[in-house]
């Protein structure tokens, strides 16, 4: 048997070679992937408030944001959503009047990026405003004497949203307090949700209603 240094030398040049090359490889899966949980931790900033024992708030903090245009489907289309009220008001959010390239941006403090979750022992619902008009005054009421409300559960989320029964506001007004709020109903699946009804309640929000249990 003859000791061959040349084959050896190979050898270890051919391990180095795998070994700088699984460590480049962890090296991008492992940053790629954290990259977008440091971005959302400088996004979002949370506090929670507890002003007594029947009181907790949590606030979050959104950054701006931009939502991309519609995808349309024909010229008609396209020409009825700009005509519309909703692209009139938004577009004037474009920086440099760019809402096809950029999207339209969202960045109202008291609208659009202020998120606060209430949690109210005792509370009382008197068909107050919802959403950024949603005072501190209504949130904190609560009630001494049964007395006080009509109906009274044990547990429940309140979505007042206006219209919240048709597709359109059940999108752009319970949807997001839904996606803020997911968690709890998870954690809470026997309480009941106190929304709007008017009119008619449309199949679709049934149907949504439905599959989300």
């Amino acid at each position: 048997m003859y000791f061959r240094p040349i084959r050896l030398f190979k050898l270890l040049i051919i391990i180095i070679c795998i070994i700088f090359s699984l460590y480049e490889i962890y090296h991008f899966v492992f940053y790629s992937i954290k990259k977008p949980l440091i971005k959302t931790e400088k996004t979002i900033s949370t506090t929670l408030t507890t002003l007594n024992n029947d009181f907790e708030e949590i606030t979050e903090n959104l950054e701006p944001f931009s939502i991309r245009l519609p995808n349309f489907s024909d010229e008609e289309a396209k020409s009825w959503f700009y005509n519309s009220t909703y692209y009139k008001i938004n577009s004037k959010k474009c920086p440099d009047n760019s809402c096809e390239k950029n999207g339209v941006l969202f960045n109202d403090t008291k609208e659009h990026l202020a998120v606060k979750l209430a949690f109210v022992k005792n509370g009382l619902y008197l068909n107050d405003d919802c959403g950024y008009n949603y005072g501190d005054t209504p949130v904190r009421r609560t009630f001494k004497k049964d007395s006080d409300a009509a109906v009274i559960y044990d547990k429940a989320f309140i979505y007042t949203v206006p219209d919240g029964w048709s597709f359109q506001h059940f999108l752009d007004g319970i949807g997001p307090k839904l996606s803020h709020s997911s968690s709890y109903l998870n954690k809470y699946p026997d309480a009941k949700i106190i929304i709007i009804r008017g009119a008619r309640f449309d199949r679709s929000v049934k149907e949504i209603w439905s599959m989300l249990g």
